[in-house]
């Protein structure tokens, strides 16, 4: 609704100018005049983050009575979609709130306004998680990261109990546990099995989990023992998985109590308070089962490229008080997640939420399971769809994984290149 009523308005602006040439003024732009930064989000109606935003916005806003942020819901499903769409047609928003996977996409074609001048000024370089890396393009940084995480092992206590296992802490313990338990209606693991872009997180995990990745610089990986025992373990834990399902409906039935384990990121326990009634008290958190933490980042929050000074600086100021210490603690508090910022979980969130020690823990030893290659940034949404298909063959097919792992190898050199 909001972007009908901004078209709207733009169109007839348009034709006004047209019709009145004549009366145009050379006079400066009214340094006083109300500015409204839209704000499109999926995160808009969210209970925790959504509540996170309206809090930091009318804080923001009272200290601003000449700035007013249009924030509103985008279904998530369609959002990056949309979010393209306008700014290939320059009708970028001046908040621009993104996957942060999809970052250096939206940086290489010249759509974000690059911050390093601005960052210098803060202490964000100093206090913020190694994973604001990922907001790193081309020598500048167009972003700033909300959040980063370790993976962590969603569980339920009592079906592992009841089929004589313990917590699995590797890769093959998740296998034979989730063996073990599946049966009579009950899945030993929860994960993606349909085509999605979870396809690649999930199957990733597996991957670096294992001590592999996708890539080495430019030069892709997949045909490593490494990477190929990860594309085993994942293959042989979607076996203990229910078929042709989507992500909401694993968390539903993870909640439900007829799925054991999920791995999943810090932002899942929020769901954890939705269990049903007899469920909730048996679902625990480990670390990711694997010798090398698998991470990922989430959103960030940009600045578009050819705002007016006065309206870049309005933006600007939001996510510097979106950035500060009392926010990122609040952040923390609202979300039960641990905020980039250093130092941001309160004796208050862990108190609420004991699980953040543990969330914070795995933040700051996770290696990333996205790519370091500015070429593989650029292009990620193709290249995820490329492993996110290899991922659907793991586990729709009877094709040997090796096998796989070769046609994927053959299929990311021949549309990317490879350095060797």
């Amino acid at each position: 609704m909001q972007r009908t009523r901004k078209t709207t308005l733009l169109a007839l602006a348009v034709a006004s100018a047209l019709g009145l040439t004549a009366c145009v003024s050379d006079a400066p732009p009214d340094p006083n005049a109300p500015i409204t930064l839209e704000f499109p989000s999926w995160q808009a109606e969210d209970p925790a983050f959504g509540a996170w935003w309206k809090e930091v916005i009318a804080e923001y806003e009272s200290q601003h009575s000449d700035v007013t942020i249009d924030f509103y819901q985008v279904p998530f499903g369609s959002y990056v979609d949309q979010l393209t769409t306008r700014f290939a047609a320059n009708d970028q928003p001046e908040i621009v709130h993104l996957p942060a996977r999809n970052a250096s996409e939206f940086a290489s074609r010249g759509w974000l306004a690059p911050l390093n001048t601005r960052l210098e000024a803060t202490d964000i370089a100093e206090t913020w998680t190694p994973l604001q890396a990922e907001m790193n393009w081309q020598e500048e940084t167009y972003g700033v990261l909300l959040l980063g995480y370790g993976y962590t092992l969603y569980y339920n206590a009592e079906l592992l109990e009841s089929a004589g296992v313990a917590v699995p802490t590797t890769g093959e313990e998740v296998v034979k546990a989730a063996q073990a338990v599946t049966g009579g209606g009950v899945y030993g693991f929860g994960a993606t099995t349909q085509q999605s872009p979870d396809n690649y997180t999930e199957l990733m995990s597996f991957i670096t989990g294992n001590g592999g990745s996708l890539a080495e610089g430019a030069e892709f990986t997949m045909e490593t023992p490494a990477a190929i025992a990860g594309m085993e373990q994942y293959r042989a834990a979607l076996r203990e998985a229910p078929a042709g399902i989507q992500t909401q409906q694993r968390n539903e039935l993870f909640l439900n109590g007829n799925i054991a384990m999920l791995l999943d990121g810090p932002f899942f326990v929020a769901e954890l308070d939705g269990a049903a009634d007899g469920v909730a008290g048996k679902l625990k958190t480990a670390a990711a089962p694997f010798e090398t933490i698998p991470g990922g980042v989430s959103n960030s929050i940009h600045l578009p490229s050819g705002l007016d000074p006065r309206t870049e600086d309005a933006a600007w100021k939001f996510v510097e008080l979106a950035a500060s210490p009392e926010w990122q603690q609040r952040y923390t508090e609202l979300a039960a997640v641990p905020a980039p910022r250093a130092g941001s979980i309160t004796e208050e969130a862990l108190e609420d939420r004991p699980e953040l020690e543990l969330f914070q823990e795995l933040a700051d030893e996770a290696v990333s399971i996205y790519p370091e290659d500015g070429q593989q940034k650029e292009e990620f949404t193709r290249l995820s769809q490329i492993v996110s298909e290899a991922a659907i063959n793991l586990t729709t097919t009877e094709t040997p994984t090796a096998e796989i792992a070769r046609g994927l190898q053959e299929q990311l050199e021949r549309e990317f290149g490879n350095a060797s």
